[in-house]
């Protein structure tokens, strides 16, 4: 099963009582400020997820990790953050959060787009996106490398 079929399929399960996705989501205000903690928690979070793709990049021998989610530099305060922001929220709205890593076989693996993807919309990879294999702490150890 997809990602994406995977996510479809757990999305339908939720009770409208958890979250009604009829309703229209309220707009939230940027921030305007990164507290210390925020900044190197977010940090800490950049470079395990460059090290657990590293990691499946340079042992698997069927499998490529490519960067999908947000990974951006911007912090609240800093010049452009409000549009970067705003896009993030628009984006939820219309796909919800994209999670950091895709896992996808070498095959279906597109060069043309390298190992960052995070940048293009995803209206673009929609197709591409598709392809990739969802990873859950459950698969690890039956994870073929």
């Amino acid at each position: 099963m997809t990602y994406f079929e995977t996510i479809k399929k757990l999305a339908a399960n939720i009770p409208a009582e958890l979250v009604d996705f009829s309703q229209e989501r309220t707009p939230a205000n940027a921030p305007t400020q990164a507290s210390s903690n925020f900044i190197t928690n977010k940090e800490q979070g950049d470079w395990a997820e460059h090290l657990i793709m590293q990691a499946i990049n340079d042992a698997s021998h069927n499998y490529i990790a490519v960067h999908y989610g947000k990974n951006d530099d911007l912090v609240a305060g800093d010049t452009g953050f409000d549009a970067f922001y705003q896009e993030f929220q628009d984006e939820l709205d219309t796909i919800g959060k994209r999670p950091d890593l895709l896992i996808f076989k070498k095959a279906d693996f597109r060069d043309d787009l390298g190992f960052d993807i995070s940048k293009i919309p995803h209206h673009k990879i929609d197709d591409y996106v598709k392809k990739s294999h969802s990873w859950h702490r459950s698969k690890v150890k039956r994870f073929s490398y």
